[in-house]
């Protein structure tokens, strides 16, 4: 395994009064030239039927360029990347079409200025050197960085959210960090309050900030306020700023648990084993998807899997029709009429189960089978109803919230 990975970098910025017109200025044009050939792509279509090429959409930029003078008062190559990223949308949703994605990618719409804003600058745009970056027809941006950063970009985004933050992103080639050998297993367990963890021989939980039903109150609030101004005025821009402001600080918040709950069990484990649910199926359920939004299940689920990966760990997928609710770790049988109660009794042996519990210790019994089995690195799926060759073992609950590093 290669000790250096591409790295993804963002580091926020913070602009002069006069290098935040000019980046307003950059992120208009980017937005009116995006819509605009996305606008020419489909008259084309609608009236010719016959698709536009990223060819004729670069001529139709520079034809721009010569009707309208303000676009030159802005980076050229910016524009430019403008226009791939509209040939990349367009490429990602034929190839959805086509099935050459396992994702289903939608058509390119349209850009809204009440959005998140960015503008991609090319190598010969930019220079970096000394933490500090150079854009052009912007001038010199000092970086806020919270580690140290090596490397040249090829590339470098530049973005305010719609809380009115800026921030640097780019790809970087980084030695990855040095991670000391493990031999623990752990499988983990997910619902809307509590992960649940099993490592062969305790169990143990963490419980969930919650951000979002923490703010929930405050939230409704600012959004009535921004309900109740007048379209265009400044009281309703100052609103939904205390809008954006407040869902921001819930995604920050989401974000560093997940971050460093994923980077304890990385250190501290060599093989997690996760059940996969889906995400998408389970947020059509209108009592459950703020809830499980506020989880982050899937956030937390693509953070082991690429550190994994640069660590060298194993991450074993349990199939989403696994039943490890239902199913007694004492007797493996199915209880099929199991409802959403904390504490149920098998009906084979009379044991009474927490359900959590008796769900990760599933977990972990599928996810050795599934190794038994030779799967590899990120395994997913095995069978409704699996041969059981695995005890359980007796399982002691611990009191602490503290999870990874016990003896398996």
């Amino acid at each position: 395994m290669s000790n250096s990975t591409k790295h993804g970098v963002k580091g926020r910025v913070y602009l002069t009064p006069e290098q935040v017109l000019l980046a307003a200025r950059q992120f208009g044009c980017a937005r009116f030239v995006y819509n605009h050939l996305l606008n020419f792509s489909q008259t084309r279509y609608s009236h010719n039927k016959t698709k536009t090429s990223p060819a004729q959409r670069s001529l139709e930029l520079t034809r721009m360029k010569t009707e309208l003078p303000w676009l030159r008062e802005v980076s050229a190559q910016s524009l430019q990347q403008t226009g791939r990223a509209l040939d990349t949308a367009y490429k990602n949703w034929f190839d959805s079409l086509m099935g050459k994605r396992p994702d289903k990618v939608k058509p390119p719409r349209f850009k809204k200025k009440s959005n998140r804003q960015s503008a991609r600058f090319a190598r010969n745009s930019f220079r970096f050197k000394n933490g500090v970056l150079s854009l052009s027809k912007i001038g010199a941006i000092p970086i806020v960085w919270h580690r140290r950063v090596s490397g040249e970009p090829s590339s470098v985004v530049l973005s305010m959210t719609p809380a009115g933050r800026y921030y640097v992103s780019f790809q970087v080639e980084q030695p990855l960090p040095v991670v000391g050998p493990a031999s623990h297993r752990l499988a983990v367990d997910m619902n809307t309050k509590t992960f649940n963890f099993f490592n062969g021989r305790r169990w143990s939980q963490v419980s969930l900030p919650r951000p979002l039903l923490a703010a929930l109150s405050k939230l409704r609030t600012a959004q009535k306020r921004l309900s109740r101004c007048e379209q265009g005025s400044k009281n309703r821009e100052k609103a939904r700023s205390r809008v954006a402001h407040i869902c921001q600080r819930v995604t920050d918040l989401r974000t560093d648990f997940l971050q460093k709950l994923s980077t304890q069990l990385i250190h501290k484990n060599q093989v997690i084993m996760v059940e996969t649910l889906g995400t998408k199926n389970i947020l059509k359920n209108r009592r459950l998807a703020r809830a499980i939004s506020d989880a982050g299940f899937g956030e937390f689920v693509g953070m082991l899997e690429y550190k994994c990966k640069w660590h060298g760990r194993t991450l074993v997928k349990v199939d989403r029709f696994f039943p490890s609710s239902k199913l007694c770790c004492i007797c493996h049988q199915k209880n099929v009429d199991l409802k959403l109660q904390d504490r149920w009794r098998c009906s084979g042996c009379h044991t009474e189960h927490q359900r959590d519990e008796n769900a990760v210790v599933n977990i972990f019994v599928e996810g050795l089978r599934i190794l038994a089995e030779g799967r590899s690195v990120l395994a997913c799926g095995g069978t409704v109803r699996p041969k059981r060759e695995f005890r359980r073992v007796p399982v002691k609950q611990e009191t602490s919230s503290e999870v990874c590093g016990h003896a398996a």
